[in-house]
């Protein structure tokens, strides 16, 4: 069968997956800022969006489609395929936010997502019912998924080199007309055919084009309502001061009876109560001193502070953390915990390994690696 577009929709189908891309994209800039809810939820919304908006340019681009024949399209397999779009989308851009980010990384990412964009389009392509037999080309699976994978790296690349509001922009665009390109070419090489006999069925409550746009203007009005939720725009790291660089003080905690000695300041240094560590909370900082920290915990570049009553997160390398509370009652007990010897309220061995029980509101055990053991029961005064 002979098929054409509708102009106006296939415009619509493109604007629609530039704007999810760009919303799911500024959504993810500064959640190095935030603590791990935030940026949980931060990461689920840029998944909808961006999924979202893959299904919803699919979905566009099929009502764009003109055939001889009247089709609809089967409920259970176009859930299906939001899904896929939705979670496989979250998959690669989780992927970006573990860790430290390399070029693997952003490859696999952008793979990830993808073979998400291709899966989406086949799944949705199984919904169609009508007179008609659908039919592909091998090259028609080839030539999409490679494009989707080699443009969504591109576009994950180009988002994430700069955090600026133009390299966002550059890489949704990317990003909006790889998915698109994907789906076009995959219609190229998509073959409709006349069923032998002719199948009833039910028609739109809409016309196409309504409904086309309701899709869309729906899309743009998610889309919207998510921008409004962002996070500020990270800005480029500003050098440190002369105060900043220098070496943090050193002094000891005195324990109970023991006449606290007297702290030798390097010149640059302020005294011990205003040593601060940070933390971030709803796009604030704030800051911890040392005595009120209970124990630390490596988070990748980062860290995760138990205070005794919640766990905050810090921006701040645990080996950084070391480095300032060095001389304190800081003590590392694995390569990725500090504990606050003053607060350990307890101590339990596990054959050669051992965990302190820290003071809190919730129950907080410091586990202790064998490395660490004659150290940790030294300053426990065990």
């Amino acid at each position: 069968m002979i098929v054409s577009y509708d102009p106006l929709l296939v415009v619509a189908s493109v604007a629609v997956a530039a704007m999810a891309s760009f919303t799911g994209l500024r959504l993810l800039t500064g959640l190095r800022h935030v603590d791990n809810a935030t940026r949980k939820a931060q990461l689920a919304k840029a998944a909808m969006a961006i999924g979202g908006g893959i299904w919803s340019m699919h979905f566009v681009g099929m009502l764009a489609l003109r055939l001889p024949v009247p089709v609809a399209y089967d409920l259970l397999y176009t859930l299906g395929s939001v899904l896929i779009a939705i979670l496989i989308t979250g998959g690669g851009l989780a992927l970006m936010h573990l860790g430290a980010r390399s070029l693997f990384k952003t490859v696999a990412a952008g793979t990830l997502i993808g073979c998400g964009i291709v899966a989406m389009h086949y799944v949705g392509m199984q919904a169609m019912q009508g007179s008609c037999i659908v039919s592909y080309s091998p090259l028609g699976f080839v030539l999409p998924t490679l494009i989707a994978i080699l443009s969504s790296t591109c576009a994950l690349a180009l988002a994430y080199k700069k955090r600026t509001l133009a390299q966002l922009s550059l890489g949704a665009l990317v990003l909006g007309i790889t998915i698109s390109s994907m789906h076009y070419s995959a219609m190229a090489f998509t073959a409709f055919g006349r069923t032998e006999v002719i199948v009833p069925v039910e028609g739109p409550v809409l016309p196409d084009t309504y409904l086309a746009l309701v899709v869309a203007f729906a899309a743009f009005v998610v889309c919207g309502l998510f921008l409004l939720s962002a996070l500020p725009m990270e800005d480029a790291p500003k050098p440190e001061s002369e105060e900043e660089r220098a070496p943090a003080a050193r002094v000891s905690i005195p324990r109970s009876g023991e006449v606290p000695a007297q702290p030798e300041w390097p010149a640059t240094m302020p005294a011990f109560g205003r040593i601060r560590i940070p933390y971030e909370r709803n796009n604030t900082t704030y800051f911890l001193t040392p005595d009120e920290i209970r124990s630390i915990k490596a988070d990748g570049h980062y860290t995760e502070i138990y205070d005794g009553a919640a766990h905050v997160f810090c921006p701040w390398s645990l080996s950084k953390l070391e480095d300032v509370l060095k001389g304190t009652a800081f003590l590392r007990t694995h390569r990725s915990f500090l504990l606050n010897t003053e607060h350990a309220t307890g101590f339990k061995r596990q054959k050669d390994k051992g965990f302190v029980l820290v003071a809190g509101q919730s129950r907080e055990t410091v586990p202790v690696s064998r490395s660490h053991m004659e150290d940790v029961r030294k300053a426990l005064g065990l």
